[in-house]
């Protein structure tokens, strides 16, 4: 369950991606997506030098169950997965300085033994903050999206 909640890949022809306020210099939201998007695809293509580049060392993941787990752990579910591919909706940043918050709706895909694909569809919360020049993966929440 804990490689389901990770993911956050994007397909570019899926993305939606909103500024939640009007005075943030958009190439820095950019920037910040752009971070997210090397992210996923190192995650769906289990590229653990990325993935260690990427988060940062404090990383905290809140799941849907209650329990929180860090960046080696989360390193060791991702080169475990099964992943198929992700795609994300309703992308939208808010930047305050020298952290970025993006709100989203991930769909995962899962590939099974019996070859058929599992789906799990999410909403996310992911932070990042800048440090020492660079966009790191702070932190993640994810919660189970209700059918609608």
């Amino acid at each position: 369950m804990l490689a389901a909640v990770f993911g956050l890949v994007l397909l570019s022809a899926c993305k939606t991606t909103h500024s939640i306020t009007t005075d943030i210099d958009e190439s820095v939201a950019q920037h910040v997506l752009s971070v997210e998007d090397e992210y996923v695809a190192a995650e769906v293509h289990r590229d653990e030098p990325t993935l260690r580049r990427i988060l940062d060392d404090r990383f905290v993941y809140n799941d849907n169950d209650g329990t929180t787990s860090g960046k080696s752990e989360l390193i060791r579910t991702v080169m475990g997965m099964s992943m198929t591919g992700q795609t994300l909706s309703e992308r939208t940043i808010l930047v305050d300085g020298d952290t970025a918050l993006i709100f989203g709706t991930t769909e995962l895909r899962f590939a099974s033994d019996t070859g058929e694909e599992s789906k799990s569809t999410l909403r996310y919360t992911s932070t990042y903050i800048k440090r020492h020049g660079q966009w790191r993966f702070l932190a993640l929440q994810m919660t189970q999206r209700t059918a609608e």
